[in-house]
């Protein structure tokens, strides 16, 4: 009997290991596939860039500067006048400074610089020609924007807007929280808190059940330091200090709800900011569907911030 004893004992310990085990490689698993998953959420397929401002006429010089955080950023420089303001324009996800999409911003930089305004065009960090492998929704994309109010500051001009597109746009409004230097911002299809937009695309685009969701957004700050909970360009807009902001959004934006739209403008306290909204369009493309009258709330908003324009002035002249 003290025999068989002896020879169950050991068999029961290892018995006990048995759910510990399966335990495990259970949680190895959903760090695995949140891993994989969070890589998926912010890995750029990088798109050639096609086109350049000399299409459109426009004389340029290719420029490169570094993020505030070190990493080499290119991009195109577009002068209209030295001693002229200057708008920076920020392109959105999976896009470039070329952006020839619903997006189409080398057309609105060619009006912006016929209207007077000098214009920095470039990539964020893991697209076109920037250094960088990784997107994070406006997260470190935030030193990129600072990184080119820099180099505009180095050329000496100091009034400075930013039109954004999307995630182009929540970078501009959070960066603005921490940049005194931006005066005045187009914010185009920005999304107001990611975790919304995050929590209900989740599932679409990695295929995975919304059990991952939160493990995604662990391994994402885990591995690449990005926190994609605290992506609230609303916060930023609601701050005294933040910067007159003209929202603009698509009415049939299935990308980001228009609602996103509303949440931003009632949140600003500065009272020139404003809000259009442009019913039949969708996510970016309000330039495509009334490219004049875009325009035309574009140029008003900046001639406005950022001081009268000669261009426009010329042009009330005339008329």
């Amino acid at each position: 009997m003290s025999d068989e004893a002896v020879v169950s004992k050991p068999s029961r310990k290892r018995l006990l290991w048995i759910p510990f085990g399966v335990a495990m490689a259970a949680m190895g698993a959903v760090v695995g596939v949140s891993s994989y998953a969070a890589s998926s959420m912010t890995k750029v397929v990088r798109v050639p860039i096609e086109e350049t401002p000399a299409k459109h006429g426009l004389g340029y010089l290719d420029i490169s500067f570094p993020s505030r955080d070190g990493l080499t950023l290119r991009g195109w420089w577009l002068q209209a006048g030295i001693d002229r303001p200057c708008i920076v324009m920020v392109h959105g996800e999976k896009g470039h400074r070329a952006e020839s999409g619903a997006m189409k911003i080398l057309d609105i930089a060619s009006d912006i610089v016929a209207h007077g305004y000098n214009v920095l065009m470039f990539d964020l960090r893991g697209h076109g020609q920037s250094e960088g492998r990784h997107a994070s929704a406006g997260y470190h994309e935030k030193s990129d924007l600072l990184g080119a109010i820099d180099y505009v500051k180095q050329r000496g001009i100091d009034t400075i807007g930013v039109i954004g597109f999307s995630m182009g746009a929540a970078t501009a409004l959070m960066t603005a929280a921490q940049c005194q230097e931006i005066d005045a911002i187009v914010a185009d299809s920005s999304f107001a808190d990611m975790a919304h937009v995050i929590k209900s695309e989740f599932s679409k685009r990695s295929r995975l059940p919304g059990f991952f969701f939160p493990w995604t957004l662990l391994m994402a700050k885990s591995l690449y330091g990005i926190d994609l909970s605290q992506l609230k360009p609303v916060d930023a807009v609601r701050q005294a200090t933040a910067p007159p902001v003209l929202v603009i959004h698509g009415g049939q934006d299935d990308t980001i709800p228009v609602e996103h739209a509303h949440m931003l403008a009632s949140s600003s306290r500065n009272p020139d900011s404003g809000l259009w909204i442009v019913p039949e369009a969708q996510h970016v493309g309000s330039y495509a569907a009334r490219p004049e009258e875009y325009i035309n709330k574009v140029m008003s908003f900046f001639d406005h911030t950022l001081g009268p324009n000669p261009a426009s002035i010329s042009s009330n002249q005339e008329q």
